[in-house]
């Protein structure tokens, strides 16, 4: 009894597990060129678009395939259908015909207990098991329907109902307040319902979906729901699900009256950066009022502000995060100083090289930086060039440079924006526990002259310091 109990209890475990797994069915009919079974083909061989309709049931006598249509395929004289995804258990083939292009019933495999069921040597329902990983063939017989009626083959009436496919697209996001783009898609589970007459649950993968339904109905209810997430409602019509595109999607945001958010904005007392400079190696700039990743030519400047090449660490107080936080987003806002700042107008602008860009890819023509996580501790006040701590590519987040070119005669004449608004989330997620020690912001090309600047917590202004947003929930 001892030995036996943890092999129940083992099994009781891994039997959910088991069921989420999938196996592959095929459907195949052998044809039979002899006598009566030529002459309804006429005079071809060839099933041209003639189809199966099949009808699945599952061990709880729950219908899986309900009068599905499926094409069929000549594969060296055997006909077969495509491959058929089902949950790992045990099935029921409980409808079997053969149709051509009118609807018309060729063939059909005869239910136990009809008049024609002793001509086959296994009637339906035929069961078979579905296992994980492998393919499991199927091959009803089946009979010529000579004009008989349905009732010799077990069925009421050959009657069948053609499922016709409708494909939209869509993606989820998480709402956060006070946030702009970039839109970070999450993933959800979306029931698409029609009355009590249909309906089905998709799993949405963090990226727009391609999601196929049935067609043939004026209005669908879709049910977006997630975990700590308020759920959404949506009827849509047919005509605007059809009209969705991998281009412009239905996207829904997601919001929860469960997600907190905590606003850090230092000053020079509290807020801990340093700007860090390859022409002086040995010295701290503990106390620059600018936030940057610059690289100049040696005959512009040698000024300290305008150096040779510089990068710039910033570390957050996240101990003001509770210890039991869940990161759901994070948002560093860093600016510009205002002194650079100039007006800009739609009819001054010349060209523009703004928006949000991927963060995954760098185009040569636009100049990035990048934000990298430090992985060891630094002092504001002792760190320089030589000592600078090290970092890693993991969760690196682009900084693209985004600017306005002025339609002036002036030389040099750019108007940055504002402010530049950086999902910086992947830093701060990380699972090894160093993101308490910060960023690293330097240019992805230091061999070329770039300039990034922005203002410090050591800046003049209070309303211009760094400042982060980060969107947590607690556990339940």
């Amino acid at each position: 009894m001892l030995v036996l109990l943890p092999v129940f209890f083992l099994n009781s475990c891994e039997k959910p597990f088991e069921s989420e797994q999938e196996g592959i069915l095929k459907l195949a009919m052998t044809v039979d060129q002899q006598g009566d079974l030529k002459s309804i083909l006429n005079d071809s061989t060839i099933f041209r678009n003639h189809y199966l309709i099949v009808s699945v049931i599952n061990e709880n006598g729950e219908m899986v395939m309900n009068d599905e249509r499926l094409d069929l395929y000549n594969f060296g004289g055997q006909w077969i259908t495509k491959e058929i995804q089902l949950k790992v258990g045990v099935y029921e083939l409980t409808k079997f015909l053969v149709i051509d292009p009118l609807g018309n019933v060729l063939y059909a495999s005869p239910i136990e207990g009809s008049s024609k069921s002793y001509l086959v040597n296994d009637p339906l329902p035929i069961q078979f098991e579905i296992m994980k990983n492998q393919i499991t063939a199927v091959v009803p017989e089946v009979l010529a329907v000579l004009g008989e009626p349905p009732e010799e083959f077990g069925y009421l009436t050959f009657s069948y109902s053609i499922v016709v496919p409708l494909d939209f697209f869509i993606g989820v996001s998480i709402e956060y307040p006070n946030t702009m783009a970039p839109i970070l898609l999450t993933d959800a589970k979306l029931t698409v319902k029609v009355d009590s007459l249909w309906w089905h649950t998709f799993d949405l993968e963090p990226i727009i979906n391609k999601i196929t339904i049935r067609d043939g109905f004026k209005s669908y209810l879709l049910i977006i729901e997630k975990e700590g997430y308020n759920t959404v409602k949506l009827r849509l019509s047919r005509e605007e699900l059809a009209r969705t595109s991998p281009e412009e999607p239905l996207l829904v945001s997601l919001t929860s009256d469960y997600i907190h958010v905590l606003v850090l904005q230092p000053g020079p007392e509290e807020g801990k950066d340093a700007m860090i400079n390859r022409n002086e190696p040995d010295k701290n700039f503990g106390d620059h009022i600018f936030f940057e990743a610059i690289n100049n030519q040696p005959w512009i400047s040698t000024n300290i502000d305008y150096p040779l090449m510089s990068r710039s660490l910033i570390q957050w107080d996240l101990n003001q995060l509770p210890k039991s936080a869940i990161i759901q987003k994070a948002i560093m806002t860093l600016y510009y100083p205002d002194i650079w700042v100039e007006p800009v107008t739609n009819d001054s602008v010349k060209d523009i090289y703004w928006g949000w860009m991927d963060s995954t890819e760098i185009p040569d023509r636009h100049p990035y930086a990048v934000l990298q996580r430090i992985i060891s501790p630094w002092e504001e006040y002792g760190v320089t060039w030589n000592t600078q701590p090290e970092t890693t590519e993991e969760g690196q987040v682009f900084v693209p440079m985004k600017y306005y070119i002025m339609e002036t005669n002036c030389v040099n004449c750019f108007a940055p924006p504002v402010s530049e608004e950086i999902d910086v989330t992947s830093l701060l997620t990380n699972a090894s526990g160093t993101a308490g020690y910060g960023m690293l912001f330097k240019l992805v090309k230091e061999e070329y002259p770039q300039w990034f600047r922005f203002t410090s917590s050591d800046f003049k202004e209070p309303k211009l310091w760094p400042k982060l947003e980060i969107y947590y929930t607690l556990p339940y």
